[in-house]
């Protein structure tokens, strides 16, 4: 598989279950070059463990996950250079500052440091808080935006964001659209989890609902936030069509 080429992605029949509970229940998603697809649903739908099983960091009970028609196995270290992930941890070092963060990651993945964390850094607008201060010291949003730089930085063909929204102003949340767009634009595939319609609506080109760990809904974006509500309302808490 070639390091820089990403250009489908798709889940087979996925099913996970932890205990006696089924977190998803055989879903099955196909992912192509320049989809940003919104995932919306309940708590506890099956999104974050969907994301999980997408970036190769969790082992589907049943089923497969395939980047351009070949299976990949959990954990494969080929295909997650691939993957660009911001979860609810953010996998940053504590004593590090932001900058020192990016720039491991940076040289991790065998990029350009200095460009890569130059480029991230301008994109969300990390300020001084991102060279001058340990992560373990910034405040909520600080610390997303870090986190999310830390995705981007190693330029992933698949981005998967959960909740990339959380504890950010609007100018952060303005750089996550750009970011969004410039990575569509160059041929990357996007999944991101959220709550917010405005950033569904913003950003995304497809909508996937989950509902009880099975996909309720999966179509074209909807036009406008109003429009995400209902379907939302529609499919995730299973009023009438």
């Amino acid at each position: 598989m070639s390091a820089r080429r990403l250009t489908s992605v798709s889940v087979d029949g996925a099913v996970k279950v932890f205990g006696s509970v089924r977190a998803l229940a055989g879903v099955g998603l196909q992912l192509a070059a320049k989809d940003v697809v919104a995932v919306m649903g309940q708590n506890g739908a099956g999104k974050s463990t969907l994301l999980a099983i997408l970036s190769l960091t969790a082992r589907p009970t049943r089923g497969t996950v395939s980047f351009d028609g070949a299976s990949v196995r959990f954990g494969d270290p080929d295909a997650r250079r691939l993957v660009g992930l911001l979860s609810h941890q953010p996998l940053l070092y504590g004593d590090l500052t932001g900058a020192e963060n990016l720039r491991l990651f940076a040289s991790l993945y065998g990029v350009d440091v200095e460009r890569a964390v130059k480029a991230v850094s301008s994109l969300l607008g990390l300020g001084r808080f991102a060279s001058d201060r340990p992560v373990r010291v910034l405040s909520r949003g600080q610390l997303q935006r870090v986190a999310l730089a830390r995705a981007l930085v190693s330029g992933p063909r698949l981005l998967l964001l959960d909740e990339p929204a959380a504890g950010l102003d609007r100018a952060a949340i303005d750089g996550i659209a750009e970011a969004l767009a410039a990575h569509r634009e160059e041929g990357g595939i996007a999944v991101v989890v959220t709550h917010e319609p405005e950033l569904a609506a913003r950003v995304a080109t497809r909508a996937v609902i989950l509902r009880d760990g099975r996909i309720a809904a999966d179509c074209a974006a909807p036009d406008g936030a109003d429009a995400w509500r209902s379907l939302y309302r529609e499919s995730a808490e299973g009023g009438a069509r």
